[in-house]
């Protein structure tokens, strides 16, 4: 008889027991005992990540640069909202007559015998040429905006979006054309090269150049930008104020003093030049807002039925002779109508035959079936045999 130590016996625990004992305290030990065996294993091994440690960057002096994603795009000039378009044109609008009222003042002041301001003499450029050329600057960047957008639209088969490129190309030749008085140039040129002036002083070459080659550019824009009556009717408005100083600089003078002539072509230069931009601008929001799909949509069913109501002038037609007569319009075929056949009249004698029945035969009803069906054939048997 053997006695076993108590103390020398190895005692085994199961861990998994004293885990369900106490399900929350364990679960909390469990992880404190993961933890503190991952940070031994890191001092043992000697891995430490230092804090300094930076990623690779795109740029050593921007780092990854994603302020570039937060600017602003190139289209984001174009103006959303109505109310910005109507400031700017009444910002325009002031800084034109400010200009014209200071001209008149200073013109006054000259009268008594003061000095002129050469900033403020329009008729020698000034102010007033250096916010022309402005606007037509602006004019170009908003038709190159208008380009951008409009070529990409699905149903320009005919490539009618390249004439924003000619506009721009337009606009700045007129904005060189204001700072370096390139029509002066070519006037010189041709009468030197013809030997004649055409008219007066010879102004009337650039007349005709410009009024071919913007009259060709501006007839293709105005019929571009017709889905736009606003852009339409400011563009519109510019070509005409841009008329009136052309026959104004040929020599027709509206007012009588020399002053009030020279405020009056000039302000026409301008308010064309404004009106320009502002068509522009507007068209520009057009196309944006329509690559957006922020414009409402046209009812094509109702314009498809608007245009295949016939007219009533359609009806008649003429020989010659004066006579007239009435023609139908075309009109769709009738519509098939469906009828079902008409159903055979029930004949008096009805054919000799077993009746129809939806339900299974029975076994003696199979057995005399088959009977009569077999007195039947021996008795055409018997006739054929006769």
């Amino acid at each position: 008889m053997s006695i076993c130590n108590p103390i020398a016996a190895p005692v085994t625990i199961s861990a998994s027991s004293s885990f369900r004992r106490y399900a929350q305290r364990d679960e909390r030990r469990r992880r404190l005992l993961t933890d503190d065996l991952y940070d031994h294993e890191d001092r043992t091994s000697g891995q430490f990540w230092p804090d300094d440690a930076a990623a690779a960057r795109k740029s050593e002096n921007y780092g990854d640069a994603e302020f570039l994603e937060q600017q602003l795009r190139l289209l984001d000039l174009v103006p959303r909202r109505k109310v910005v378009l109507a400031g700017l044109l009444s910002a325009g609008a002031g800084v034109i007559a400010g200009l014209e009222f200071a001209y008149s003042w200073m013109a006054q002041r000259a009268a008594d015998g003061a000095e002129i301001v050469a900033a403020l003499n329009i008729a020698a450029g000034g102010l007033a040429g250096w916010f022309s050329w402005l606007l037509l600057l602006a004019a170009v960047v908003a038709a190159i905006l208008i380009y951008s957008v409009r070529r990409h639209r699905v149903d320009d088969y005919q490539g009618r979006y390249r004439v924003w490129v000619w506009a721009a190309a337009g606009c700045f030749l007129l904005a060189t054309d204001r700072a370096a008085g390139l029509r002066e140039a070519f006037r010189d040129l041709m009468t030197a090269a013809t030997g004649t002036p055409l008219l007066g002083n010879g102004d009337l070459w650039w007349v005709v150049a410009y009024a071919i080659g913007f009259g060709a550019i501006g007839s293709r824009v105005l019929l571009d930008a017709r889905s736009s009556i606003t852009a339409v009717a400011a563009i519109s408005g510019g070509v005409v104020a841009h008329g009136l100083a052309v026959v104004q600089h040929l020599g027709w003078r509206p007012f009588a003093g020399a002053a009030e002539s020279v405020m009056s072509r000039v302000g026409c230069e301008m308010s064309g030049n404004l009106l320009l931009l502002f068509g522009f601008a507007v068209f520009a929001r057009h196309v944006v807002l329509d690559a957006e799909g922020l414009l409402p949509r046209r009812d094509k069913k109702h314009r498809k039925e608007k245009e295949e109501e016939p007219e009533e002038d359609d009806h008649f037609h003429s020989d010659g002779q004066g006579r007239w007569r009435k023609i139908d319009p075309p009109h769709a075929a009738p519509k098939p109508t469906y009828q079902r056949p008409p159903q055979p009249a029930p004949s008096a004698a009805p054919l000799p035959g077993p009746a129809s029945v939806s339900r299974k035969l029975t076994k003696g009803e199979r057995k005399a079936l088959k009977e009569r069906l077999l007195k039947e054939r021996m008795e055409r048997e018997r006739k054929n045999a006769s």
